[in-house]
């Protein structure tokens, strides 16, 4: 804990609560002093100062708090800390039953536009920590029109629905037990998201004024953050990323929380903005429960298992060797995975041509939570690693992707997408003779 924030935390600590007789008592006391301190003279009056003062115990108490409150004046004006104590929002926001609140973004890069395209996409959200539940209503304008739909996060039920009414068809992931309790304690809501961005190294932004409101705000700029701050701000989707986040400095709840990413490449970015927050609003339990139709189509259902990230990350692969000639996306961020199998998949699959089977969109749907998976495997300490930026199928033996798999043991991808499960001694070999061989 920061020096500013121990002050803070002390003096919450000593706080009580301002009443009127306890106000008519101290200015009664110094009143009295003032009086006594204007009938002595001059020259006797310096020395005494502080001994006639000392002698209530009620303006004792008064000169403390001011000498606490120069402390902290003084901590504030050296280390520029802020006028919020941030692990006070923290539990503010865990009492926090229901929110709702809006998105706006702007996307280069997304998949299937045309290079340099810029996608809007709005989003209105609802969430009940009682209920257990969350619906996204989601509109994306792209170069065909805008596509509207619905996705529903049901914890209890381990399940996540997506529908697309305009379409009549709907996508439906399951997800494992353990996997869903972690989806819960970081999903990257604003309730999760400061407790994660503290979690971090970050920046103090200071005070400014957001829509008529006084704000104070932190900034985090760290891809690892993951799945902890939620798949559609940085769950694997970049390679960087800067969130910054606002609380209203009156009611002490977030007020806006504003994202960038970007790719290493540059071909994918996003700016995106949170806002129209409102706290603990009556949400009808039906808004939270999707409706499907029966006439609506599945078109594919797929599982997320906690613990089998890296096998789910090989399937992933598994696409490019298929599609893409064996040559691997350069980074295991979702945007990269996505852009690189792309266009491969629109030429196989053109107008006129097959349809993909269901079993294939169940492993594309792989690639929107690929990045999630890494990040996962970043933050379970399993230490991995990719090297598809310079390996290739054609490089057989050539580590393409690791990760731990126990204390001393790691699990080898090789080019050829081959495993073998090996000590960390015999990884820097393997690793040393990848590099040599490309060099």
């Amino acid at each position: 804990m920061r020096p500013a924030e121990e002050v803070y935390e002390l003096m919450n600590r000593l706080r009580v609560t301002p009443r009127p007789e306890y106000d008519e008592r101290v200015h009664g006391e110094m009143a009295k002093v003032i009086a006594e301190l204007k009938s002595t003279s001059a020259a006797a009056q310096r020395p005494s100062v502080w001994r006639t003062i000392m002698k209530s115990r009620i303006t004792r108490l008064t000169a403390a708090a001011v000498i606490v409150l120069a402390v902290i004046l003084a901590v504030t004006f050296f280390n520029k800390t802020s006028g919020i104590v941030w692990a006070e929002v923290v539990q503010r926001l865990g009492e926090i039953k229901t929110v709702s609140y809006k998105i706006a973004a702007d996307i280069k890069g997304l998949p299937g536009t045309p290079e340099g395209y810029m996608t809007h996409t709005t989003q209105d959200v609802l969430v009940s920590y009682e209920q257990g539940a969350v619906r996204i209503d989601s509109a994306l304008q792209v170069p065909g029109g805008t596509r509207r739909s619905q996705t529903y996060i049901l914890f209890e039920d381990g399940v996540v629905v997506t529908v697309i009414p305009d379409q009549k068809k709907y996508f439906k992931v399951t997800i494992s037990d353990e996997q869903m309790q972690k989806m819960g304690e970081e999903n990257g809501d604003p309730v999760t998201l400061l407790k994660a961005m503290l979690e971090h190294k970050y920046t103090e932004l200071g005070r400014k004024t957001i829509d008529g409101v006084a704000a104070w705000g932190i900034q985090v700029s760290d891809p690892k953050l993951g799945t902890k701050m939620g798949s559609f701000i940085s769950g694997g989707m970049f390679d960087e990323t800067t969130v910054q986040l606002w609380v209203d400095q009156k009611h002490e709840l977030p007020i806006r929380i504003y994202a960038t990413g970007s790719s290493k490449d540059g071909r994918a970015s996003m700016e995106m903005v949170y806002d129209s927050f409102q706290w603990d609003i009556q949400i009808e339990p039906a808004r939270l429960t999707p409706e499907i139709p029966n006439d609506y189509e599945l078109v594919a259902q797929g599982k997320w298992e906690a613990g089998k990230e890296g096998e789910e990350i090989i399937d992933v692969l598994r696409l490019f060797v298929e599609f893409a000639d064996g040559v691997y996306p350069g980074s295991l961020k979702t945007m990269t995975v996505a852009n690189a199998i792309a266009p491969v998949l629109k030429k196989r699959f053109s107008a006129g041509s097959a349809k993909p089977s269901k079993e294939l969109i169940a492993r594309l749907m792989k690639v929107d939570m690929v990045g999630m998976m890494y990040t996962t495997l970043e933050r379970d300490g399993k230490d991995p690693a990719y090297y598809g930026d310079r390996v290739s199928a054609k490089s057989p033996r050539a580590v393409l992707f690791r990760w731990k798999i126990d204390d001393n043991t790691y699990r080898v991808v090789f080019g050829d997408l081959s495993t073998e499960d090996v000590s960390a001694d015999k990884l820097i070999q393997l690793e040393a003779s990848s590099n040599r061989k490309e060099e």
